[in-house]
Parts: structure tokens; C-alpha cells; sequence
């Protein structure tokens, strides 16, 4: 008897688990567009920036590019593309680009680091505030696949 009733119990707890929801619910991510371009620099590309593109609300997607200037961005880990609609668009140097230990000239006498804020390799030019921190640059991300050409100029 206790054996048929331990039947009933397992049929029962399994048909529960069974139908209670998974992992596999719906996404609380939003419709994304896949987005590639390329980033010159007074018409040279600029390798090792860093493109963000922040949409109107929700999270901001970013991509960084290669040695030809070409980026593609990334939602989150491995999900391509951003968030529909309309994007601001910032470009920048890369913090890994920053240097992180002054040189010799640059530490105080006593040996240790300037307080000064971190300094950019020279090998990649000086990006204006336009197009990073106050930046002009703007996109309309659609559904699908998207390419935006960014053509920077030092010149205001």
C-alpha cells in the first residue's frame, strides 16, 4: 500500500516540476539591431577605440576597432547588436590604452606616481570632446543589420 502511494507522490511532484517555468521563459532583452562600421580619423582608421552606443534608455552597447578602424557592437557578453531606435554615439580612446606606470621622468622625486590624471599613448591622436564626452554623433539603430561609418576630423 505505501508503495502504490509513493507511486502517486512521484507521478504528482514530477507532472509539478514538469510544468512550472524554466530558464527558457521569456528575455527581458530588448529588440536588438546588429551594428558594424568603421572609424576614421582625418581619413586614417583608428585602431584600439572604443565606440558606445548609449540608447535613449537601457543599457548601452560598445564595440572596439580592429587595425582597419572596422567595430562591431556588443549588447552583453556574446549577444551582437544594440538596443532599437534612436543611440547616442560616443567614441574614445580605450582606459586599456591609458599608461599605467609613469615613466621615470614623470614620478615625483620621492618616487612615487603623479597625482595627475592618466595619460593616453601618444601613438593615437587626441580625440575631441565632440564626439566622446559631449558627443554630437547620433544613429537610428532599425532591426536588422545596420552600418554606421564614423569619418572623425580634428578640425572643429
Amino acid at each position: 500500500m505505501k508503495a502504490i502511494q509513493a507511486a502517486y507522490l512521484v507521478v504528482a511532484l514530477s507532472v509539478m516540476l514538469l510544468t512550472l517555468p524554466g530558464c527558457g521563459g521569456p528575455s527581458d532583452q530588448p529588440e536588438l539591431g546588429q551594428v558594424t562600421g568603421t572609424v576614421t580619423f582625418d581619413g586614417a582608421p583608428l585602431s584600439g577605440i572604443v565606440v558606445v552606443f548609449q540608447p535613449d534608455d537601457g543599457r548601452p552597447a560598445r564595440g572596439r576597432t580592429d587595425a582597419d578602424g572596422k567595430y562591431e557592437l556588443t549588447y552583453i557578453r556574446s549577444t551582437r547588436g544594440t538596443k532599437i531606435g534612436h543611440n547616442r554615439v560616443e567614441i574614445a580612446p580605450s582606459e586599456e590604452d591609458a599608461d599605467e606606470e609613469p615613466s621615470e621622468a614623470e614620478a615625483d622625486p620621492d618616487g612615487r606616481a603623479p597625482t595627475r590624471p592618466k595619460k593616453f599613448k601618444s601613438n593615437k591622436p587626441r580625440i575631441p570632446a565632440r564626439y566622446n564626452i559631449k558627443s554630437e554623433l547620433e544613429a537610428d539603430v532599425q532591426p536588422g543589420e545596420n552600418t554606421f561609418d564614423f569619418d572623425l576630423t580634428s578640425k572643429a
